[in-house]
């Protein structure tokens, strides 16, 4: 019994995050999330263990005790948050592939929601294309929960950021597999990004991952997709950092007709099929003899030429 009424509150944040006991360790998550969120800004001296030993969130985000993780994950929010750009880059290399596979998969509710928050903030702090890198393997777990958690976070990301701050490429690439799953609550969330991705891209997402569906895969998508043509055209929910600081000078200036009519104007139309496109080497590909066949006397030397051209830098969509 005295053991268990030790006070550990004595100990250095970091020593109590990796301590034995998971009470301890709990107790250490919570007050460093009251202490993150006191500070006066990023430069406080509280982040600087966290931002040095980024491998202390690795074991917090993933701890073996439920209760405590769910603290963990937390106290990773409240860092991120009020610890910019500097904590955001110094830990995601170490956080993110245990978020989705011990956060995302939680069977607490309030530790889903915590990781998908932390995931939020790592793309509002700096870019997504690091963090969808690190999310999209998780596409080949093994375990069905895990995928779906990963397909349902994925939607959410689009939900709150657009395709403009997130790059759907990768992820449209990675449909296909993903529609062909034995479990039906992974093909249900498959259906829901795609839905989710339809939103912002319309027809010109098929380009990328419409022929590798099979034809009642792709009938389903478009019953669904009907009703997504009669939605407004979706605008960005959730800004990044520096978004927010441009919005914060526009609102102060003095012209706030002309800053709101900017922010209006940016908001994304319609993505043209060539938006999602693959970059192809076309000059390697030209025949050898095209000038001299483009230097014949003979009009019909000059036309095959051209037609084979033409041929070869079309873009099917």
């Amino acid at each position: 019994m005295a053991d268990q009424e030790e006070d550990f509150s004595s100990l250095p944040l970091p020593d109590r995050f990796a301590h034995k006991n998971w009470k301890v360790r709990k107790q250490g998550y919570e007050d460093a999330a009251k202490t993150f969120e006191t500070t006066p800004d990023e430069s406080d001296p509280a982040f600087r263990p966290f931002i040095l030993d980024s491998g202390l969130w690795k074991g917090a985000v993933a701890d073996s005790n439920v209760a405590a993780q769910q603290d963990g994950i937390n106290a990773l929010c409240a860092f991120l948050k009020f610890g910019g750009q500097e904590a955001c880059r110094r830990s995601r290399s170490v956080t993110i592939t245990p978020i989705v596979e011990k956060g995302l998969a939680s069977t607490r509710a309030a530790t889903k929601q915590s990781a998908l928050e932390a995931l939020l903030l790592y793309i509002e702090l700096d870019k997504s294309d690091p963090i969808i890198d690190d999310i999209l393997p998780s596409l080949n777990n093994k375990q069905p929960k895990l995928i779906a958690a990963t397909l349902s976070a994925l939607t959410a990301i689009f939900h709150a950021y657009g395709v403009k701050v997130v790059d759907p490429k990768p992820v449209l690439k990675a449909l296909p597999k993903v529609f062909g799953h034995a479990d039906k609550n992974v093909r249900a969330e498959a259906q829901n990004l795609a839905v989710e991705l339809y939103r912002w891209l319309r027809e010109a997402m098929k380009t990328l991952f419409w022929n590798d569906l099979k034809p009642v895969q792709q009938q389903d998508l478009e019953k669904l997709f009907e009703a997504v043509k009669q939605e407004p055209a979706p605008k960005q929910e959730r800004l990044l950092r520096s978004q927010q600081a441009v919005e914060a000078v526009a609102s102060n200036a003095q012209e706030e007709g002309e800053a709101e009519a900017d922010a209006e104007e940016e908001q994304p139309g319609e993505i043209d099929a060539f938006d999602l496109a693959e970059p192809v080497d076309v000059l390697s590909k030209v025949p050898a003899n095209f000038q001299e066949s483009m230097a014949s006397s003979k009009w019909k030397d000059r036309k095959d030429a051209l037609d084979a051209l033409f041929a070869m830098v079309i873009t099917k969509t």
